[in-house]
């Protein structure tokens, strides 16, 4: 395996490590809360980055079928526990996992379409494969960082998620 691709795998996986951490230190209600009205829940947060690199790694780059529906995952106050979104994450990874592994370095500059439905009010584009791969990549961690503050937080106590103090 490449080794952009098996560093990717490695960071997505050590990003779901500290999601499933957060899910593990809150009870079910706090996975919804949303801290102001417009803003998301963990649960809001864990649904768009499943849906996200399910969209962009496994339908896009795997041509598999589109099966998103992105505003569900902003609007959902609930449905799902912790544990269920935990199994959505790693469902997905186990699917990324596959098609990024036969992913080879002469298919980089391959272009790929990311498709939104026309209900979706989001402009279709075409990238690279890097692109989508680093982009799918650095979104992810982006919104594990906001999981875990979020988690800190609102945890009863004052343990560190990570083992650094920041």
């Amino acid at each position: 395996m490449n080794l952009f691709i098996r560093q990717t795998l490695n960071l997505l996986d050590t990003e779901l490590d500290r999601i499933k951490t957060a899910l593990e230190r809150l009870p079910e209600e706090l996975v919804w809360k949303k801290m102001r009205k417009s803003t998301n829940s963990i649960g809001n947060l864990c649904l768009h980055i499943a849906g996200n690199e399910y969209q962009n790694i496994v339908s896009g780059i795997g041509q598999k079928p589109f099966i998103r529906e992105r505003s569900a995952e902003f609007l959902s106050e609930g449905g799902f526990t912790a544990s269920e979104l935990l199994d959505e994450l790693t469902s997905v990874r186990e699917q990324t996992r596959i098609e990024l592994k036969s992913i080879t370095p002469n298919e980089f500059e391959k272009e790929i379409v990311i498709s939104y439905p026309p209900e979706a009010r989001i402009a279709s584009y075409t990238s690279t494969l890097l692109e989508i791969v680093y982009h799918t990549t650095s979104h992810y961690s982006y919104h594990t960082g906001q999981i875990v503050y979020m988690t800190k937080l609102m945890q009863k106590g004052d343990e560190h998620l990570l083992k650094w103090r920041h």
